[in-house]
C-alpha cells in the first residue's frame, strides 16, 4: 500500500470519526445561535427592511407568519414588501428570545422559544410582545440564514 491509497482512507476516517461530528455539531449550534442573535438584532430595527434582508435567505421558499397574520407570507420578494409596510407604525421595538431550544439536522436547524419585549408605536401607544416562536434556519454557503419565522400569541 502506498501513501496515495492510505491518504483517502485516512481522510475518510477522520471525517467520519465521532469526535469530528461532535465538533461540527457544536460549531453549527454556535452558528445557529449567532444567526438567532443577528435575527433579533435586526427585528428591532425600524427601517425599510434592510436589516432583515441581511439575516434572511433570499429564496422563494422563505415563510413568515406574524402574531396578527391572516396569511402566510411566502418568498423573499413578498417578505421584503411586508417589512416596509410592517415597520411604518412603529417608533421602536425591543424583542428578546427567551427559553430557546435549538435542534440541527444537516443543513437545517430550528429553535423554539418565547419572544418578550415592548413595541412603541408612533401614535404614542405601546404593545407588549409576548409570543411563542419557531424560527427555522438553513445553512447556505456556510452561513446560517433565517428561512421561516412563525410567532403566535401565548395562550392566556
Amino acid at each position: 500500500m502506498n501513501w496515495r491509497s492510505i491518504l483517502p482512507i485516512t481522510v475518510l476516517f477522520v471525517a467520519l470519526s465521532p469526535g469530528n461530528a461532535v465538533s461540527q455539531q457544536a460549531s453549527d449550534i454556535e452558528g445557529v445561535k449567532a444567526a438567532s442573535r443577528a435575527f433579533y438584532a435586526a427585528v428591532v430595527v425600524v427601517d425599510d427592511g434592510a436589516a432583515m434582508e441581511k439575516v434572511w435567505a433570499q429564496t422563494p421558499y422563505v415563510t413568515y407568519v406574524g402574531p396578527r397574520s391572516t396569511a402566510i407570507i411566502v418568498g423573499w420578494e413578498a417578505q421584503k414588501k411586508y417589512w416596509i409596510e410592517f415597520n411604518k407604525p412603529f417608533a421602536q421595538r425591543t424583542v428578546a428570545l427567551v427559553d430557546a431550544h435549538v435542534h440541527i439536522v444537516g443543513n437545517l436547524a430550528w429553535e423554539i422559544g418565547a419572544e418578550s419585549g415592548l413595541a412603541q408605536m408612533k401614535d404614542g401607544s405601546s404593545r407588549k410582545v409576548d409570543w411563542l416562536v419557531t424560527n427555522v434556519y438553513e445553512k447556505i454557503d456556510g452561513r446560517w440564514l433565517t428561512v421561516s419565522h412563525h410567532v403566535q400569541p401565548k395562550p392566556q
